[in-house]
């Protein structure tokens, strides 16, 4: 387990006597969620055993180790259907500019990593700083609640205050201690550095203008009274986890009693087995008994053998328990079904999970507006309310959740052309059939070059002039240029 933040990191020299007690108090509040977190992280890795009930489990056999990953499936089947693709806004500038941060801070990549430790841990806590030499000009990062806290403003609807672990030192037996943590205030990023040598913590301040921390939270369905969200990782999800994994185990010593049933032998000598123990008398070619003294012959026979099934039934209502909790369909969990699902049946088990996740995106995406303002306005060197103020209309853009097929999402976009025919010509229209940020540039481009040249051979259509072979490209951009004007 990594270290937690120290709190004498707000007696660092530098530090003003106004900003201590929010340090300390950043402090409190997340040592005061650290153990839940890391609770819930252990779900997530499969690392938590479950607490023992000592009633069927024989106790040589409790060590017995069992991994169930439905907590991981909770997570994953949501994360899996958030996926952003850049931000589109009303100025063709400031988009070019998004794209551009988007690409140098891997930001699709980022946002993958960033909601699934959002819905372990209920937040995860995206940050904007400028970049030092040799980095690029906004460095947008993201950290999970377990290197992270931060204090609510009820009035705002804010943070109020955040701080961040930066970076640790890695070095082996050094336990991953921190060495850089970061303050977020409405005026300033505080950066708070141990030295190496004195193991002393430092503070030097990095001034803003930006009116508000540049620090927001990801926070999985938030309410008023949870702020920042609640984990995907319930009290329920790990209950039910508990019962299938003692399930689990319990299952697997039945099936060692029903690959070898009992049996058992009246009426023989004791020495009848001679060297034999009784699992070579139980799996040996032939087992010869001979009558005793009086000429009775030994009764040979077999217990009942015990049935799987029992088990089976209760990880199946186990399974429907944890679909009905986290609106995982049960196929998901291992649960087959003898008659294969119609597509309406499939499409409805999933349905729920769907709009959890159009929830989750809806409220990720007012999140990462913020960011996008809050880089921009580095970026220019601007303030946050100006940027705002510029009607950029700026907005996180997310792929489909339900994940159509292409045909089926084809066939309705060729429906809705035909009703409306200019629907053809908007960008919209390509990302509903499935094309990416990126595809959607490379189409752009493609398009704007055949218009090009369809301008180049209407213009010398009529007086007999041809293309320089050498750069048809560049000789229809020019003769496009001039058409337009």
């Amino acid at each position: 387990m990594r270290k937690e933040i120290p709190s004498d990191i707000a007696s660092a020299s530098g530090l003003r006597p106004e900003d201590t007690q929010t340090v300390r108090a950043l402090c409190e509040t997340y040592r005061s969620r650290l153990a839940r977190n890391y609770l819930r992280r252990g779900y997530y890795l499969m690392h938590q055993r479950p607490k023992e009930l000592g009633i069927s489990v024989p106790p040589h056999l409790r060590n017995l180790e069992q991994v169930v990953g439905w907590p991981a499936k909770a997570v994953d089947s949501l994360a899996n259907r958030s996926q952003f693709d850049g931000f589109v806004t009303a100025d063709d500038d400031a988009t070019g500019e998004l794209a551009r941060i988007v690409s140098s801070n891997s930001m699709k990549r980022l946002y993958r990593q960033a909601v699934k430790s959002e819905l372990q841990c209920c937040c995860a806590f995206l940050t904007v700083t400028a970049g030092d030499v040799g980095e690029p000009p906004v460095i947008v990062s993201a950290h999970p609640a377990t290197a992270a806290a931060a204090i609510w403003d009820d009035h705002m609807r804010r943070i109020e205050a955040g701080m961040v672990v930066v970076d640790r030192d890695r070095r082996p037996r050094r336990g991953d201690e921190p060495t850089w943590v970061d303050v977020f205030t409405d005026e300033a990023v505080i950066r708070i550095k141990r030295d190496g040598t004195t193991r002393n913590w430092s503070a030097e301040y990095v001034w803003h203008s930006m009116g508000r921390p540049l620090m927001v939270p990801m926070a999985h369905e938030a309410t008023l009274e949870r702020p920042f969200g609640k984990s995907r990782i319930t009290r329920s999800v790990m209950n039910i986890t508990d019962n299938a994994m003692r399930a689990s185990v319990r299952s697997e010593i039945s099936a060692e009693f029903f690959t070898s049933p009992q049996k058992y032998l009246m009426g023989a000598d004791d020495d009848v087995l001679g060297d034999m123990s009784k699992w070579d008398a139980y799996i040996g070619n032939i087992f010869a008994v001979s009558k005793d003294a009086d000429g009775d012959v030994p009764n040979f026979g077999q217990l009942a053998q015990g049935s799987m099934q029992p088990h089976i039934d209760y990880m199946r209502s186990l399974a429907a328990r944890f679909s009905g909790e986290t609106n995982v369909p049960l196929s998901e969990l291992g649960v087959v079904t003898d008659n294969p699902s119609s597509a309406e049946a499939i499409y409805a088990a999933k349905e729920a999970l769907v709009i959890d996740a159009q929830n989750l995106n809806a409220d990720n995406g007012e999140a990462l507006r913020d960011v996008a303002l809050m880089a921009l306005a580095v970026s220019r060197g601007a303030d946050y309310a100006a940027v705002e103020g510029e009607s950029l209309a700026v907005q996180a853009k997310f792929k489909n959740p339900a994940m159509p097929s292409v045909v089926s999402q084809s066939d309705a976009m060729v429906k809705m052309i035909s009703v409306l025919p200019w629907l053809a010509e908007s960008d919209v229209a390509l990302e509903e059939l499935g094309f990416s940020d990126d595809q959607i540039q490379r189409l752009r481009s493609d398009r704007a070059k055949a218009t090009s040249r369809k301008l180049v051979a209407s213009a010398t259509q009529g007086t007999g002039l041809a293309l320089p072979s050498a750069n048809p490209d560049a000789a229809a951009r020019q003769v496009a240029s001039e058409a337009e004007q």
